[in-house]
């Protein structure tokens, strides 16, 4: 059995057990904090990275994701030749070969498109969008830095993030500014040690 057949066989076995569990206690069983992700298509390595970006959620606070299918690729054409895409709850890595702090970053990413998608009310993205002098959230005819879904996920990721990388933006942010926006998208305060202090 492959690694990726021997995770979805476990973690398929524990959502078993967990509601057999729940049938069996009723009311007593406890409530499941976080929601069902499932990975397929990933070696022991990159479910850690998809790992770590679901605890970089938790740990800022971030309640919300909601339930993902996260599928790895070893080559970008399932990614349109990026290296990661998000659409309606299934995330698809293209991110084989990379280096660590660059996979993460992608994971991360991805996750804050679902995250501001399940998440972000209209007046906050208005807000968001005039301050960054953005006409709407995500024209597929512009350019990609300057789409203001994609440098929402951006700034979430940095927030979250290691601060190893910097985020892609048209044009460059001051830690203090990156900040700001991210309590303005999240509603807290990010957890990354770029973050001013």
């Amino acid at each position: 059995m492959d690694t990726a057949t021997h995770t979805l066989a476990n973690r398929i076995a524990l959502i078993v057990c967990l509601a057999m569990a729940a049938l069996a206690f009723g009311s007593l069983a406890p409530v499941a904090a976080a929601r069902p992700m499932v990975i397929t298509g990933a070696t022991a390595a990159e479910e850690r990275t998809v790992d770590w970006a679901m605890r970089r959620f938790r740990v800022g606070g971030l309640e919300g994701l909601p339930p993902l299918e996260v599928v790895l690729h070893g080559s970008r054409t399932p990614c349109d030749g990026y290296l990661g895409l998000y659409l309606a709850g299934r995330i698809d890595l293209c991110t084989e070969g990379l280096l660590e702090p660059y996979a993460r970053k992608f994971a991360l990413h991805e996750m804050a498109h679902a995250w501001t998608d399940a998440n972000l009310p209209d007046e906050v993205l208005d807000r968001f969008l005039r301050i960054r002098g953005i006409a709407t959230w995500n024209d597929q005819r512009l350019p990609w830095r300057e789409r203001g879904a994609e440098q929402a996920a951006e700034i979430i990721t940095w927030g979250l993030g290691e601060g190893e990388l910097t985020p892609v933006l048209p044009h460059p942010t001051a830690d203090r500014e990156l900040a700001g926006l991210f309590e303005l998208l999240t509603g807290r305060a990010p957890i990354t040690p770029a973050a001013p202090g």
